[in-house]
């Protein structure tokens, strides 16, 4: 489970616990301060929205919508006690929202499918990627592009180990394996649209997606690498093929 699952989760049933959920209160203070921080919320929550009823509530309705001239008052009674709650409540996520640290939660799912895809793409096929050198052209890269409508218009300045497609969630990329400064870095683009450029590091991994038009660019690489400065030498040499 990463950290966005396990904010998810944690939003969706604050006291729920499997091994999954314990593992990731764990590795991560930040997530032990998210969870507790939720489990504030809902307990506050629940405080407000208990509000006391005078046991002979029901009693004392019935009694006055007897009385023709008392249903504006009952009405008006009624009216007080949610607003007043509605207020109570409003108030207290109020102030417990300014508390939680909510970035990384907000994702866009679109962005949040294409870096989940991509890193278990990258952990999943390590141990068969990390033994191959097929040592990749510039010529072959801009034949993989083709499907994608994209070439680089300079050589591609990384030793290749790797080349290839694959699946990417609902379509497809070229799958990518280069030699960054820290180590091997992924690179992945698709015709999956973002909106815009997102970083992240997660599970000893650090990574971007990058628009690029109405497609990605995803590099994953290990924690350190500079994949910014990446991104921005090799977007800036991906130009649409001509039509």
């Amino acid at each position: 489970m990463d950290d966005l699952e396990f904010r998810r989760q944690i939003m969706s049933d604050p006291k729920y616990r499997d091994n999954e959920v314990l593992e990731a209160l764990k590795r991560s203070d930040a997530n032990t301060k998210f969870a507790d921080d939720i489990l504030e919320l809902d307990s506050l929550v629940a405080n407000a929205m208990n509000v006391d009823v005078p046991d002979d509530l029901a009693d004392r309705i019935l009694f006055n919508q007897s009385s023709s001239g008392s249903n504006n008052v009952v009405k008006a009674n009624f009216t007080k006690r949610a607003m007043a709650t509605a207020a109570s409540v409003a108030f207290v996520v109020g102030l417990v929202v300014g508390q939680v640290k909510w970035s990384g939660v907000f994702v866009t799912p679109a962005q949040a499918s294409l870096q989940t895809t991509a890193m278990k793409h990258v952990i999943d096929e390590k141990p068969f990627v990390n033994k191959l050198d097929e040592k990749v052209s510039s010529q072959q890269i801009n034949a993989k592009l083709q499907p994608f409508a994209y070439q680089f218009d300079k050589a591609f300045p990384y030793h290749v180990y790797y080349l290839n497609h694959c699946g990417f969630g609902t379509s497809n990329a070229l799958h990518m394996v280069f030699q960054g400064e820290k180590g091997k870095v992924t690179l992945f683009i698709t015709n999956i649209e973002s909106k815009q450029a997102i970083d992240f590091n997660k599970d000893g991994m650090s990574g971007i997606v990058e628009p690029i038009g109405s497609s990605s660019l995803i590099l994953v690489g290990e924690q350190g690498e500079n994949v910014n400065k990446i991104a921005k030498q090799l977007s800036a040499m991906l130009f649409p093929m001509p039509s």
